[in-house]
């Protein structure tokens, strides 16, 4: 009985991270009280809280369904979407950013 509570544990504590990060990033974005308690420098990029959020949202639907149907055709094509939001998220983290910069500072939206 007791790796299981200790499963459940884990899992308990990972469900709570995972809401206080959508929180997190959810004031941030509607700038709320914390945002305005941020230093303007220091404060994160919108658009790469709306792509962790995006990908963050692919991975809540995914994974329980290839937990349990793991050789299903929908948790193939959802691993599929998975891989292929999580390579343009990465890409453009690494490669694309100062691109993705100069487009929103030319389009005068609010860089963060």
């Amino acid at each position: 009985m007791l790796p299981q509570t200790g499963t459940l544990v884990v899992l308990a504590l990972l469900v709570m991270l995972g809401i206080a990060a959508v929180w997190l990033s959810i004031s941030i974005l509607c700038r709320g009280k914390l945002y305005h308690r941020l230093k303007p420098e220091a404060r994160p990029r919108r658009w790469v809280l709306f792509f962790l959020l995006s990908l963050f949202l692919v991975f809540i639907i995914w994974f329980p369904i290839w937990m349990t149907w793991p050789h299903a055709l929908i948790s193939r094509v959802l691993t599929l979407l998975f891989g292929v939001s999580f390579a343009v998220v990465g890409l453009t983290f690494r490669w694309l950013a100062p691109l993705v910069d100069a487009f929103i500072k030319r389009k005068s939206w609010p860089l963060r």
